[in-house]
């Protein structure tokens, strides 16, 4: 998982607002719940000293009568929010929190989708582009027929050949067209998966027309359904959490055979050393990290431990005494796995989720480095 898209998080720490919360509205009385849910954490967050302007900002976020996700993350500061995200679920535990840094693995965790990425509805007449960036936004692009005849001839005649082969040129221009989009859309946003509904024949037009790499990049959806409907979002959704389970399979195997050779370390000490010198290819993190505090991130895992941070991404290190070493003067201390994140997101490291199966390196943490540690 490319974790970029959230470096404007990072801007600057300090006051951070994080919350998720149920906001299901399938019961007669979801509002008044979610007003109840929303009442008692704001309470707590107000009682830790956040702003009120910032608090009244998230209210509006969370009890928006639109927002009808079945959960919530928001993350804000000094007034505005910073990043509003859909839950596919109701978060296994509301969190509501203040600290340096926005607290945003959780939300990791259950939305792979934040993945840029586009979902497309391919038809004989054009299509339609939606372009997923990696904060969740959504953009919307149609491309209309370019020609005529759309539709074959049903019936035979001294025209019909010509009518055919007119249907079929009208058909490869205007996938021609749909692939110029999807390009253009795919570059604007950095897209990592391309997923292509629609007509049979239109799909496999666009397919040929598109670059290898965006070729490459392409999964099918054996449906005709449109790209902003709940439906291609959920095939999206599935499409790009398997890939991300096969993706993190294939790096850890990696990890494992680098380990050998001091070009990957594991441990929660080791890798925030190693992501403090900006030496981070991967992250990869076992367990379950939907809650407040997470599978393996609890006990003597990163979850429980606290790490200090500077005004740069990779003012990282365990101690406060480590960074001030290194000239960073007034460090503020947060969660380790918030810190984490944010030091991943600066200095372009991926993150990867184990799979369950998976035997977790120690401490439920490791990393793969750009350069061997020297031992």
């Amino acid at each position: 998982m490319k974790l970029t898209p959230l470096r404007p998080l990072y801007d600057t720490c300090g006051d951070y607002v994080s919350v998720y919360l149920d906001t299901g509205r399938a019961h007669e009385d979801a509002r008044h719940a979610i007003e109840l849910r929303w009442r008692a954490a704001r309470e707590r967050l107000a009682a830790e000293g956040a702003d009120p302007a910032t608090l009244d900002a998230v209210r509006d976020a969370v009890t928006d009568p639109g927002n009808t996700a079945p959960g919530t993350a928001v993350f804000a500061r000094n007034g505005a929010i910073r990043l509003l995200a859909g839950l596919r679920d109701a978060p296994v535990r509301e969190i509501s929190r203040l600290g340096a840094l926005p607290h945003v693995l959780p939300m990791l965790a259950q939305l792979p989708v934040l993945v840029p990425h586009l979902r497309i509805t391919a038809t004989r007449a054009g299509g339609e582009v939606v372009a997923v960036t990696g904060t969740g936004e959504a953009r919307d692009e149609k491309t209309a027929a370019q020609g005529w005849p759309v539709h074959k001839t049903p019936a035979g005649g001294w025209a019909q050949d010509k009518f055919q082969r007119s249907a079929e040129r009208t058909w490869d221009a205007n996938a021609r067209e749909l692939a110029d989009t999807t390009a253009a859309a795919a570059r604007e946003i950095g897209a990592q998966h391309i997923i292509v509904a629609g007509d049979v024949r239109a799909r496999t037009l666009l397919l040929e027309h598109l670059d290898p790499p965006l070729r490459q990049a392409a999964a099918v959806i054996e449906e005709e359904v449109p790209p902003d409907s709940d439906a291609a979002a959920a095939a999206a959704g599935r499409i790009i959490s398997a890939r991300a389970e096969q993706a993190a399979r294939e790096r850890f195997s990696r990890w494992r055979e680098q380990l050998g050779r001091a070009e990957a370390v594991e441990g929660l000490a080791e890798t925030v050393a190693a992501l403090g010198d900006g030496r981070v290819a991967d992250v990869f993190i076992a367990g379950d990290f939907t809650g407040e505090l997470g599978g393996d991130f609890t006990g003597d895992g990163p979850g429980s431990a606290t790490a200090w941070v500077g005004p740069g991404a990779a003012d990282l290190a365990m101690t406060s005494a480590r960074l001030a070493e290194r000239g960073v003067g007034q460090p503020a201390a947060d969660r380790v796995d918030a810190a984490i994140v944010r030091a991943a997101a600066g200095t372009d490291a991926e993150l990867f989720f184990l799979p369950g199966d998976v035997p977790a390196p120690r401490e439920g943490i490791g990393a793969t480095l750009r350069y061997p540690v020297d031992r």
